[in-house]
């Protein structure tokens, strides 16, 4: 056990002050954080568990990596496993329903592991603190982008993927927005690609052109499923809409190409590193724990399109990864 949980199990926190305990305790051992990745394939999910590393490296934290790879239940018992090796922290990214990860989390709580989530953690109120990924506004400004540019009228189709916290405000908002904002441009089919990628999203897209003649726009949850539904719609001589959500590479390829026409960066790096900041700062006894949840957003959510993807630079530029396994 090392001298962080010897002093939550004494109750020394609760008399000297977690964040003074907190950075007395870092004398005595490094801190070790646990990073709980979803889904370590995906870019920009990549990008922000790099991003946590980066940051905890900065500050002279140590942290293991586990993957979840979209798969809950791996996700729960890796939970346990951190638990078990008495991490300092968790930081997760919660892999699929929320609900199966509460008991672990609240294991971790009772261990005294603080725990710091990449998005939500539904149910579980001890959260210390949350950095939004701004899936909702990624929504919205997607939806009004298809309201433009489609004159506000045709056919759209949806391709989404697995349901988690983080990623259906993508669905949801972009829904909503056009239904509010341009009733006209009809949603006619909602799909899912799991995985999220090109050679997934392909066949689903080339189905969709078939069923809907008069399609006029694709709009999907990341920029791998959008540069499959671009392909499809080359491939068949089709001249639609298609939009990506995360600011991938995927997107930077499928914009220059005519493939994709926009997306919207999540600013995966900068949510990482700062969250990271966040658990240092704590673990270090630079700030107080927080009596209630802090959530913070990126304020930036750039939009690539062919007019501005020349500005945009690679996630591994962004930041120097560490190199997660």
């Amino acid at each position: 056990m090392s001298y962080l949980k010897t002093l939550m199990a004494s109750g020394a926190l609760a008399t000297a002050g977690f964040a003074a305990s907190l950075g007395s305790a870092q004398a005595d051992e490094p801190f070790v954080v646990g990073i709980l990745g979803a889904n370590y394939a995906i870019p920009a999910a990549r990008a922000q568990y790099e991003g946590v590393a980066a940051g905890l490296k900065e500050r002279g934290i140590e942290y293991k990596f586990l993957d979840a790879m979209l798969d809950i239940n791996k996700q729960v018992s890796q939970i346990d496993q951190f638990v078990t090796e008495g991490v300092d922290a968790l930081v997760i990214n919660v892999a699929g329903d929320p609900n199966a990860v509460l008991a672990p989390l609240k294991r971790a709580e009772a261990a005294g592991i603080p725990v710091f989530g990449i998005g939500g953690t539904p149910g579980f109120d001890a959260l210390v603190v949350q950095a939004d990924i701004p899936s909702a506004e990624q929504g919205v400004r997607s939806g009004d982008y298809l309201c433009e540019a489609t004159g506000g009228k045709g056919e759209v189709a949806l391709i989404k993927t697995i349901e988690l916290p983080t990623l259906s405000p993508r669905w949801d908002m972009a829904r909503e927005t056009m239904q509010a904002h341009c009733p006209d441009l009809k949603i006619v089919a909602e799909e899912r690609a799991i995985p999220d990628d090109s050679a997934t999203a392909r066949p689903i897209a080339e189905n969709l052109l078939t069923r809907f003649p008069n399609l006029t726009a694709i709009w999907t949850s990341g920029d791998g499923p959008a540069l499959g539904a671009g392909l499809a719609a080359k491939s068949a001589g089709r001249d639609i809409i298609v939009t990506g959500i995360n600011g991938e590479a995927f997107a930077q390829a499928g914009i220059k190409q005519g493939l994709i026409d926009a997306s919207w960066d999540m600013e995966p790096v900068k949510v990482g590193y700062d969250l990271s900041m966040w658990v240092a700062d704590i673990l270090q006894g630079k700030v107080d724990k927080p009596a209630e949840t802090v959530v913070f957003t990126p304020e930036n959510v750039p939009e690539w399109t062919a007019e501005t993807i020349d500005q945009w630079k690679p996630y591994e530029e962004r930041i120097a990864f560490p190199g997660l396994q």
